[in-house]
């Protein structure tokens, strides 16, 4: 009878640690910058779509890509909830990254001035505000330049570095800036509520803003798991766009973002011109964003953009018809 109650002990000890040794296996860490963009996942989180696909997701909030790139790197972070620009820019140092998914492809530019400027042609010579020189908010400023036909040297235009969207707004209305570039519609019109003039609002400019990224090694290693992670993404995705759940992704968004409902309305309404039913990376995305970025870093003019994008698990989801299934396309 010792003898039985020992081994069954051992055998109780045994499942206990295959069962918290499976847990680890399938717990998962990713960060975020805590953006507009990234409501695929907190629909995923709050929804417990993750759990639906046996993970155990850690949602980590972190400021700057350079953070996320280096999480990534040391293996504190398994994921990165990030762009290209993190990716491309980390690739001339040797950190072997790559992009599975892009759920913001494009960018739907504002170019907002002060109430005196009226056309194009007053941008000549006046102060532009980004959130820093050489991000992804100064590289989307001079997408917006190149649409409307303008170059910051030849036609003397100052770019100061500024700071966050709230941060611009308030330069603008010290006068300390003459206009700025918003991708976040509520920002425009709240501005324009204010009496500032919307001088041009652009048609959606390829540029890969966020998505997933992690290093070669975790595919290699943890793929069920990502793969895992990316179906549970894209169901967030499936939610944010289904006309049902409305109100539900609105609440959330005035959750996350601490925005009001006419914000995270105005916000709503631009998902189905920006998030990406099958999330593969754009590679002309990616191309603005290395053709900008080597401006102020020649070292990536060398970087071989392709070769940073594995959509081989997007395009496994999309042949076996997982995608399709989500919008209810047979």
């Amino acid at each position: 009878m010792v003898k039985l109650a020992i081994w069954v002990l051992l055998a109780l000890l045994f499942t206990s640690f295959e069962a918290t040794a499976a847990s680890a296996a399938r717990k998962v860490v990713i960060a975020h910058p805590g953006a507009a963009g990234v409501l695929p996942l907190w629909i995923a989180k709050e929804q417990k779509f993750f759990d639906k696909y046996g993970l155990e997701a850690e949602l980590v909030v972190v400021r700057g890509t350079s953070t996320v790139i280096a999480g990534l790197v040391s293996g504190d972070i398994h994921i990165g909830y990030t762009g290209g620009t993190g990716v491309i820019g980390a690739a001339p140092g040797g950190a072997d990254l790559k992009v599975v998914a892009t759920f913001f492809n494009k960018s739907i530019l504002r170019v907002v001035v002060r109430p005196q400027i009226a056309k194009i042609e007053d941008l000549k010579g006046k102060r532009l505000g980004v959130q820093s020189i050489g991000g992804a908010s100064w590289m989307q400023a001079m997408l917006a330049l190149e649409q409307l036909g303008l170059d910051p040297r030849r036609d003397n235009i100052t770019v100061l570095s500024t700071g966050t969207d709230v941060v611009r707004v308030q330069a603008l209305e010290a006068e300390s800036i003459d206009f700025s570039v918003f991708s976040d519609v509520s920002v425009a019109l709240m501005l324009k509520q204010k009496e500032f003039r919307m001088l041009a609002e652009l048609p959606p400019i390829p540029f890969a803003s966020l998505g997933v990224a992690v290093t070669r090694d975790y595919i290699q290693r943890r793929g069920d798991v990502l793969e895992s992670a990316l179906k549970a993404l894209v169901e967030g995705v499936a939610f944010a766009l289904s006309p049902e759940r409305k109100g539900s992704t609105i609440k959330l968004m005035m959750k996350h973002l601490h925005v009001r409902s006419e914000a995270a309305e105005e916000r709503y309404r631009e998902l189905p011109r920006l998030l990406e039913r099958k999330p593969y990376t754009s590679m002309e995305g990616m191309q603005n964003i290395q053709r900008l970025m080597k401006l102020h870093n020649p070292q990536v003019a060398k970087v071989d953009v392709q070769g940073l994008i594995d959509g081989s698990i997007i395009q496994k989801l999309d042949q076996s018809g997982f995608l399709d299934r989500l919008y209810g396309v047979k």
